[in-house]
């Protein structure tokens, strides 16, 4: 077999796979549902509302620092020990004791979202250009392209 021949099987063969693709991987329905999620974080994910998170943030920071001074200056003036009133905020306020046991945890979690979404921001806005809902087309097409260009070339292609 001729090798410009070889090379037109090759260009027909990468073009049906470029064909089945976008069907074997489910791309019609993920580029819907990835051009959903987009649009969803589009009006989340930008440079104003990562400032206004990391605000809030440094809010919550500065409430666990004050709890933290407040609790024993609290148990002073109520005459007890600083575990006889957490116990008792645990046993009147359970939601709030829980709460305040979980703060370091939530800071610090929600500083990891805070802190993704900032490195993020302009990724985001550059991946919200692509066009998603059509991405599968694009393989459908270039690979009915290459079907084409590879057949035209055995059609002509002398043996």
């Amino acid at each position: 077999m001729k090798t410009s021949k070889t090379i037109s099987i090759i260009i027909v063969i990468v073009g049906l796979i470029l064909i089945i693709l976008p069907f074997g991987y489910k791309m019609f329905d993920r580029a819907s549902a990835g051009a959903d999620m987009m649009a969803d974080f589009e009006p989340v994910l930008t440079r104003d509302n990562v400032n206004t998170f990391q605000g809030h943030m440094q809010t919550f920071a500065g409430m666990q620092q004050d709890l933290n001074k407040m609790l024993p200056a609290l148990a002073q003036q109520m005459g007890m020990s600083v575990d006889d009133l957490n116990k008792m905020i645990g046993e009147q306020f359970p939601d709030l004791a829980y709460g305040m046991q979980q703060m370091d945890t939530m800071g610090g979690d929600f500083n990891t979202v805070v802190s993704v979404m900032d490195r993020n921001v302009d990724n985001f806005q550059k991946a919200n250009e692509l066009p998603m809902r059509n991405m599968p087309w694009y393989f459908v097409v270039a690979g009915a392209i290459f079907v084409v260009l590879g057949g035209i070339q055995l059609v002509i292609t002398k043996s």
